[in-house]
């Protein structure tokens, strides 16, 4: 049986693969560092995991993004409430029965059911009160920020900008990416879909009558791949919505078009606006102009050794 003391549970939240991704990252550094790892998180990353050779416990999914993120967060709230609550007592299970060392999560219900169950934990988010425009989105960023920050034994903000906004309390990181790798294949415009805004299908009909290719990730030509970031080192531009594809980019160099569908997202390319190499975009036609005239960012160092460097360094107290 393995020693209590090298077992450690990783937690990602549950809308989006983004957050597969990033944990999916942070469990082979940890991993590396001599730890055994129990994933959980469930959700649209699920097959992203699996595709790594991870099995994963799947708690109650949440989805707030139709209500909360969409301008009517209290009635989100009240109805994702029973989720929620089914959410953190299904982790607080889960952890009584590992008995992790200590849990790494991206996801506030993890986190919530790590105090209850007296679990340290290590926190890594990227959501200021600053991202939102409206005072309840903003008081359950707070909230959630406050909270972590109280409880957790180290809170990381991974950040491709500088400067505001920024979350109290936090230990500011670069930005989080998988590793990169060799690709035999040559990408032109790859397009990253997360709930976008506009029409997939006009959005890749409108580039490749710009004469572009398009590589359009889980469309009907498309393989699961254990990770995005050999293409997208290899695209000549990305268009994406989500902050995880988003800090991929950065740390590739790769320029990047935002769509951004959620209040977070729409905070994402507000703090990025001073930024060489990323780029806002609320239509087709918007991303067609941009096309010829995106630079390269500076490519950020990745954070997943850095964010790990400070947990095993903590943990080792």
């Amino acid at each position: 049986m393995t020693d209590r003391g090298t077992r450690v549970a990783v937690a990602h939240y549950c809308e989006g693969a983004g957050h597969a991704s990033r944990m999916l990252a942070v469990t082979r550094a940890l991993e590396t560092a001599g730890y055994e790892t129990v994933l959980a998180g469930g959700g649209p990353g699920r097959t992203f995991v699996e595709r790594n050779g991870y099995r994963e416990y799947e708690p109650t999914p949440v989805d707030l993004i139709d209500g909360y993120q969409r301008g009517n967060p209290v009635t989100a709230l009240a109805g994702a409430a029973p989720a929620l609550t089914g959410r953190v007592r299904d982790y607080a299970g889960w952890l009584r029965r590992e008995r992790p060392a200590f849990l790494v999560a991206d996801d506030i219900s993890a986190a919530v059911a790590a105090t209850l169950t007296r679990t340290p934990y290590y926190y890594l988010t990227h959501d200021p009160a600053g991202f939102y425009t409206t005072t309840a989105e903003r008081v359950g960023a707070r909230v959630r920020n406050r909270f972590a920050v109280a409880t957790a034994e180290l809170f990381a903000l991974p950040k491709v900008w500088t400067g505001a906004p920024t979350i109290p309390g936090a230990e500011v990181v670069p930005p989080i990416a998988p590793a990169g790798g060799a690709l035999d294949a040559s990408v032109d415009v790859l397009v990253v879909p997360s709930a976008f805004t506009v029409s997939e299908d006009r959005l890749r009909t409108a580039l490749e009558r710009r004469g572009r290719s398009v590589t359009l990730v889980g469309g009907d030509d498309w393989t699961v791949a254990p990770s995005l970031q050999p293409y997208i080192e290899r695209a000549t531009v990305v268009v994406c919505s989500g902050y995880s594809t988003v800090m991929e980019a950065a740390v590739a160099g790769t320029p990047c078009i935002v769509l951004p569908h959620t209040s977070e997202q729409r905070g994402v390319v507000r703090a990025l606006a001073d930024d060489v190499g990323f780029y806002a975009a609320a239509s087709v036609d918007d991303v067609v102009s941009l096309l010829d005239r995106v630079e390269a960012p500076t490519p950020r160092p990745n954070g997943v050794d850095r964010f790990v460097e400070l947990v095993v360094e903590h943990a080792g107290r």
